[in-house]
This record gives C-alpha cells, sequence and structure tokens, in this order.
C-alpha cells in the first residue's frame, strides 16, 4: 500500500530515488520493476505502478473498443505513453525524456502515494494545484458524486 508525499530531486539524467519505505515492497510484488505512465485525467502528472498493478490496468484497457473514441484515446494515452522502468541497486529509476517533458518535471518533484500506485508531479505544478484545489468553492447544495457520498472513513 503506497501512501503519504515524498519531495525528490531528479538528476540531470532524469532519475529520482524511490524513498526507502517503499523499496522492499516494490521488490517483492515486482521484482523492482516499474512502469510510468501519463495520467488519463489530463493533469500533468505521471502515474507510476509496480508491474503487477500495471498488468491489471493494463488488462483492462486492452479490453476497451478501438472503434469508440474515449477508450482509444485512453489507449493512446495509457499505454502508448508506457515505460517499463526498473530500480537499479540504490533504488533510483529513470523517467523517459518524453514523460519528463509531458508532466513538465524540473528538479523538484513530488511522489504521492494512492495505494496501489503513485503519482509524480512536478513540485511547483503540485504545489499550484494544492492551492487551487483548495480555493475551490464547496457546493453550496452539498451535491457530492455517488462514490463520495457512498464513502465512510
Amino acid at each position: 500500500m503506497f501512501r503519504g508525499a515524498s519531495t525528490l530531486n531528479m538528476d540531470a539524467k532524469g532519475r529520482i530515488a524511490i524513498p526507502a519505505r517503499y523499496r522492499d515492497e516494490i521488490v517483492a510484488r515486482a521484482g523492482g520493476n516499474l512502469v510510468l505512465t501519463v495520467n488519463n485525467t489530463r493533469e500533468r502528472c505521471l502515474w507510476l505502478f509496480t508491474l503487477d498493478e500495471w498488468e491489471k490496468a493494463e488488462a483492462k484497457l486492452v479490453q476497451l473498443s478501438s472503434f469508440d473514441k474515449q477508450a482509444q484515446f485512453l489507449k493512446r494515452l495509457l499505454i502508448g505513453y508506457a515505460s517499463d522502468c526498473e530500480m537499479d541497486s540504490a533504488g533510483r529509476m529513470r523517467i523517459a525524456a518524453p514523460l519528463i517533458e509531458f508532466a513538465g518535471l524540473s528538479k523538484q518533484v513530488v511522489l504521492i502515494g494512492q495505494g496501489n500506485k503513485f503519482e509524480l508531479w512536478d513540485d511547483a505544478l503540485w504545489k499550484a494545484k494544492c492551492d487551487e484545489w483548495l480555493a475551490e468553492p464547496v457546493e453550496e447544495d452539498g451535491t457530492v458524486s455517488e462514490q463520495v457520498a457512498n464513502l465512510s472513513l
């Protein structure tokens, strides 16, 4: 289970060091093999999956119709940008140049745990988006999606 936020430095070769608290689980679940792809919500961040979690997601994606415009869009983005990554012995992984460009990553990035995967954001963009989300007005009528309405913590 991946949770929490970590600010990381990306080196000149496009490498980041996966925080030590996640490394053992990544090795146990997927032998250190990861898949990095773009986010499908039109946010300029990346999704980082362990290989086993990516294979589950990819199996669902390939089942989508190639004749459905939205399904094809998802497949083009998620599968088309998918990049295999492997953690090295120092716990680092390299981010492919097209993914760095897509997400606008600079030297400082933020890795956000999402349970079964991570999001990877440029640090400045992450802070700006958090400010934007926090400034959004709360719906006066209390309208929330059905999924959120049924959530109990």
